[in-house]
């Protein structure tokens, strides 16, 4: 992601907001198709860099009929009708207090700039964007349009107005057809059956792929789109001038069949910081034998690209998805923990952290599991929603726009994830060995909760509905208990001598989520399950709790049988 270097608003929020431009362009990207996932998903997600401490929200919009001219408008000029109707959808947006400055006449703030990420009642789901940039022949034949669509809309108009995947893609090229695009950006787009990837590189020129089942991603603000057949309408989407702009231009690179490579042709030579560490970070975390034979000092992205797609050396679990936004370069020899100076996937300049699971023979509304997390993923835990189905989360995803509060599960989190950060030696490993239990305890629970809200769906959709929320919501209450309790004792550590290494009051409690539909719901972190980090209490109660019952009544009828043969007898 980026912040648009232009004057949105006169608030000091907004300045700070813009502050944030350089360390903004580090996002990553990732995908895992389906038969590379252990369980069978596919994994779409992307960690949003602007810069520490800095504030989203968690939350939905509601599906809208639009009156017969009515006019979308963004901060930067972009605008385009609204279709008739537009449907709900879930975001990850930027807080007011970061100079969200999309408001009406009167001053409120509507829209949601910066979605991020998102899944629409229709089950489409969008990880926008990942920031590229272009080159100098490429700027020169087709530059950016300053009123364009960008990053700052992307998601919003595209959830509200798509039906599936396909659809999505169209509407994109559509748009940029019509109105050009603001920025160089790539995208993923995906529902129940499909992910496409989008490359945005320039001002009217684009071209989208279908990923394929078998290969993983990872898409650290380089353009990766390599040769592609644009002919190949089954599984790629161009602009139509895509290679004859190119070729007009005389910077057209092709393979020897001919065939475009959007690369070598757009993609600008040198792409900035990080990207490549990063690359060969996220390439080490799945296939440690192919990272070690890139040398990445000798890539240079517009003449010599990194692949979009790789083969990783072993299937890939739910957590294995989930902690890869988060890796540091651990066990290898760019490990960012002992050079600082190598920028690492995980950094402290993630403001969220979100991943779609996309599982198959399931309703399309189901289909998809949204694992949000609100800071850097290596201190953070990933919270599911059906965000297909809810239409509303916890207010605690809100944030005033005055100030962060305490009370809020996005700003816990990155409070934890600054504490922990600057405080690696003490604070780090006990706050990342129990999130990871936690998340641990909600990946096993998903099971459950799954097989439950199939046969709820299946019966009924709205009743289903109505669980998503309840179900959200109760489970952001449960987080949001627990990183209160880790927030303060944090900052009362750090207050300290820290001569010891800091455990969370959480973790010697073996305080766990309890995630399933016929939750009470209690929010009391004290009242809240107790058990083993490393065990899922939760599955396991409801196993102990159905046996026992099961025997109660086996018990029951053979004291009965007994009692009958006994009155027989006499």
């Amino acid at each position: 992601m980026k912040v648009k270097e232009k004057v949105l608003s006169l608030s000091l929020a907004a300045a700070l907001a813009l502050s944030c431009v350089p360390s903004a362009f580090a996002c990553t990207g990732i995908y895992v198709g389906q038969n590379m996932s252990e369980n069978g998903s596919t994994y779409v997600g992307r960690s949003e860099d602007i810069g520490n401490l800095y504030d989203k929200m968690f939350g939905t919009v509601p599906a809208k009929d639009w009156q017969e001219g009515a006019i979308y408008k963004d901060a930067y000029g972009f605008q385009m009708p609204y279709p008739s109707h537009t449907y709900a959808y879930t975001y990850v947006k930027d807080s007011p207090l970061n100079g969200e400055t999309m408001t009406d006449e009167s001053g409120n703030y509507i829209g949601e700039a910066y979605g991020a990420a998102g899944q629409n009642e229709k089950g489409v789901s969008i990880s926008a964007t990942v920031s590229t940039s272009y080159n100098a022949d490429a700027e020169a034949a087709d530059p950016l349009v300053d009123t364009g669509i960008c990053e700052i809309s992307l998601p919003s108009v595209l959830l509200g107005g798509a039906a599936n995947a396909k659809e999505a893609v169209e509407l994109l090229a559509d748009i940029i057809d019509t109105h050009g695009s603001g920025e160089c950006n790539s995208l993923m787009i995906s529902d129940s059956t499909e992910t496409w990837y989008f490359e945005i590189v320039s001002g009217h020129q684009y071209a989208a792929v279908k990923l394929p089942a078998d290969k993983v991603s990872v898409q650290p603000n380089i353009m990766l789109l390599g040769v592609i057949d644009v002919n190949d309408t089954e599984n790629v989407v161009a602009s139509a001038n895509l290679v004859k702009l190119a070729q007009d231009n005389g910077f057209l690179e092709t393979d020897d069949n001919g065939n475009i490579d959007v690369a070598k042709t757009y993609a600008a030579e040198d792409s900035g910081k990080g990207q490549y560490s990063r690359y060969w970070q996220g390439l080490f975390y799945v296939n440690e034998e192919a990272a070690e034979a890139l040398d990445v000092s000798k890539v240079n992205n517009g003449v010599n690209p990194l692949p979009l797609l790789i083969e990783p050396s072993e299937k890939l679990s739910t957590l294995d998805v989930l902690q890869w936004l988060g890796y540091r370069g651990e066990g290898s020899k760019m490990n960012s923990n002992e050079n600082p100076d190598i920028y690492a996937i995980g950094n402290e300049n993630q403001s969220e952290c979100h991943v779609f699971e996309i599982r198959e023979n399931m309703p399309e509304q189901l289909a998809t599991i949204q694992w949000q997390a609100m800071a850097d993923a290596e201190f953070s835990v990933y919270v599911p929603f059906y965000t297909a189905l809810i239409t509303e989360t916890l207010e605690n995803y809100q944030t005033p726009e005055v100030e962060p509060v305490e009370d809020s599960i996005n700003w816990n989190f990155q409070v934890i994830n600054d504490l922990c950060y600057h405080n690696r030696e003490t604070c780090a490993e006990n706050v990342k060995t129990y999130f990871q239990a936690y998340q641990e305890s909600l990946i096993a629970q998903q099971k459950d909760v799954d097989t439950a809200m199939a046969e709820i769906y299946a019966q009924d959709p709205a009743l289903a509905a109505q669980k998503a929320n309840e179900l959200g919501m109760d489970l952001a209450k449960q987080v949001l208990e627990m990183s209160n309790s880790v927030v303060a004792e944090l900052k009362a550590y750090v207050e300290g001598d820290m001569s010891e290494p800091f455990v969370p009051s959480a973790m010697t409690e073996k305080v766990m989520p309890v995630y399933h539909l016929d939750n009470s719901g209690s929010t009391d972190i004290s009242a809240q399950e107790q058990v083993q980090p490393e065990v899922n209490s939760n599955s396991g109660n409801h196993v102990i709790a159905w046996v026992v019952g099961l025997l109660a009544v086996v018990a029951l009828v053979i004291g009965v049988v007994v009692l009958k043969k006994k009155k027989d007898n006499k």
